[in-house]
C-alpha cells in the first residue's frame, strides 16, 4: 500500500491544490489527513469540500477542527488564533461542520497510528517538541509507526536499540528493529524555516517514507487573508515559514 499523509492545511486551498496535483503522479491506494483543514487560512469551505471529495480519505481532528465545532476550548489559542477561528466559525457551512464533526482523534492502520499531536491525552493535543516528547509518547503505541502533524514541522524521532534519535532526512528507511515517530510538516503554514509546504508519501511494501516539499503561490494565499480581514500576521508568515 502506499500512504499519502498530510497534516495542517489551515484554510490553504492553494498549497493543498499543489500537493494533490503533485500527488497525481503517484499510485496513491489510501489519503490519510492528520488534521487542521481550517484556522488561519482564508478558504476553510473550499479545503473541506476538496477533502470531501477525495477518494479514499481516512482523516482525523485537528485543534482548530474542533475549536470551530465547540469541541476544543478557545482559551487554548493566543488571540491571533482565536481571531481566526471567530472569522472561520462565522463562514463554516453546514457541509463543512458535518464533514469536521465526523473525523477521530487516532486512526489506527496496519503497522502504524495516527494522531494530530501526542497520544497522550489526544482530545488536549499537547506538542511533540523534542526528543524527551517522543520518548514519552513510544510507550503509548504499539505499532512500528506514529504519525502526527500539530508542530508545522518535518521531524522523525527514533527509538532504536533503546536509544533515542531526531533525523529532518527527506527520505526515510523503514528498519526492523526501529520504531518512530514521524512528524509530517504542514501543507498550509510550514515553520520549519522551508515556507514550501510539505508532507509524505509512506511506502509500506518498500518500507520507505519520502517526503515532498513544494512552492505554491504564496502571493495569493497571503492577499485573500488580508481581504478577508484575518490578522496580517497570518499572511506574512507563510513568506517565513515560521
Amino acid at each position: 500500500m502506499k500512504y499519502a499523509i498530510f497534516s495542517d492545511i489551515h484554510g490553504n486551498l492553494e498549497a493543498l491544490k499543489i500537493a494533490l496535483g503533485n500527488l497525481e503522479e503517484e499510485d496513491i491506494d489510501e489519503f490519510i489527513f492528520l488534521g487542521d483543514a481550517v484556522g488561519y487560512g482564508a478558504n476553510p469551505n473550499e479545503v473541506v469540500g476538496v477533502l470531501r471529495e477525495l477518494k479514499d480519505l481516512k482523516g482525523i481532528a485537528g485543534n482548530h477542527d474542533c475549536a470551530v465545532i465547540n469541541k476544543f476550548p478557545l482559551t487554548y489559542f493566543n488571540p491571533v488564533a482565536a481571531k481566526a477561528i471567530l472569522w472561520t466559525k462565522d463562514i463554516l457551512t453546514e457541509e463543512s461542520i458535518s464533514f469536521l464533526e465526523t473525523l477521530p482523534l487516532i486512526r489506527e492502520k496496519y503497522g502504524f497510528i495516527c494522531v494530530h499531536g501526542s497520544l497522550f491525552e489526544p482530545q488536549e493535543f499537547h506538542y511533540i517538541l523534542y526528543i524527551e516528547h517522543a520518548r514519552d509518547n513510544f510507550p503509548l503505541f504499539k505499532e512500528r509507526i506514529c504519525f502526527i502533524g500539530h508542530t508545522h514541522s518535518k521531524e522523525i524521532y527514533i527509538l532504536k536499540d533503546g536509544n533515542f534519535s531526531l533525523s529532518t532526512a527527506d527520505c526515510l528507511k523503514i528498519e526492523e528493529g526501529s520504531r518512530y515517530i514521524i512528524n509530517v510538516g504542514s501543507i498550509g503554514q510550514p515553520r520549519d524555516r522551508d515556507n514550501r509546504l510539505c508532507f509524505c508519501v509512506y511506502d509500506d511494501k518498500n518500507a520507505l517514507v519520502t517526503f515532498k516539499r513544494l512552492e505554491y503561490n504564496i502571493e495569493k494565499t497571503a492577499a485573500k487573508i488580508i481581504k478577508a480581514g484575518l490578522p496580517e500576521s497570518l499572511a506574512m508568515r507563510l513568506y517565513r515559514g515560521f
